[in-house]
């Protein structure tokens, strides 16, 4: 059919496009193939195929499940003169809330971005174990002196601040397995509206190309909304570009870029440092 015979044609495209690192090529990452192993990766789960006599679900639930934990994540532009003490004030503040067991909130990794479309900035996550956690956490810290004046002094040395309420893909590997490497790659994508389920379809079996590197995969419920967030790590730039380019070796990996790219709107990435006090270093 012509269908097949375009098929082919289009690959070889996505690959070229993949080697220019252009906007395809930030969409083509890969992650920790070590030698053959990829080769007998599990198939995709079908938890996103419909049932007879299933009862419909929201679209959070098909990608999350029930019971997922909520993410949040913060990202703060601090004045360029001032990010040692940004640095310095948000890790005494953060460790403090995040080790006392009265707050119900862990943080899971704070950065600042190396390369990116914004520099002199920070993206904080941090993790709840519901809706109802996240605004306990909330109103335990507008109760906390401590933290309220961590507040206004935080707001002295920054010029902007937004925050996300993210869900995570229920097929995506748990950060607890996460190989603490020095090096992350945030990538964010806006999705037409709709298809965020056709990502998730794609990504569940292409994170089997990807595990080694993977940290996280989200997607946006609260803020600025279709947005999908994959935070990968690696040891430095080389083994980054390193991955990047033998992931196209593997049969199937172009399968899901060929039905990802066409979903995608908009996209950046970024390379972000560990601050000394994240979790994730």
């Amino acid at each position: 059919s012509n269908t097949k015979m375009a098929l082919p044609g289009l690959r070889q495209l996505v690959r070229g496009l993949g080697a220019t690192r252009g906007a395809l090529g930030a969409v083509a990452t890969s992650d920790g193939l070590q030698g053959g192993r990829r080769e007998g990766a599990a198939p995709a789960r079908t938890f996103f195929k419909g049932r007879s006599g299933e009862k419909r679900r929201s679209q959070s639930r098909v990608l999350s499940g029930y019971e997922s934990n909520v993410f949040e994540m913060q990202i703060h532009q601090f004045k360029c003169d001032c990010k040692e003490e940004y640095v310095k004030t948000a890790g005494e503040n953060f460790l403090r809330i995040s080790e006392d067991e009265k707050f119900p909130i862990e943080l899971i990794g704070s950065w600042t971005t190396m390369i990116g479309p914004v520099q002199d900035q920070a993206i904080h996550i941090w993790m709840y174990t519901g809706y109802d956690k996240f605004e306990q956490a909330a109103d335990l810290m507008k109760q906390d002196p401590q933290w309220q004046d961590y507040l206004r002094a935080r707001n002295k040395l920054i010029v902007s601040r937004s925050a996300q309420i993210l869900l995570p893909f229920t097929f995506w590997p748990p950060i607890t397995s996460v190989q603490q490497r020095g090096l992350y790659e945030l990538r964010s994508y806006t999705l037409k509206p709709g298809t965020m389920i056709e990502w998730g379809q794609a990504w569940e079996q292409g994170i089997n190309y990807r595990r080694d590197e993977s940290v996280g995969g989200w997607f946006s419920q609260i803020g600025l909304m279709h947005q999908v967030h994959h935070l990968w790590a690696y040891t430095d730039l080389k083994e980054r570009n390193e991955i990047r380019q033998a992931a196209w070796e593997f049969p199937g990996w172009d399968e899901c870029v060929i039905k990802t790219v066409p979903l995608i709107r908009r996209m950046h990435s970024q390379i972000l440092l560990p601050a000394p006090y994240s979790p994730l270093k």
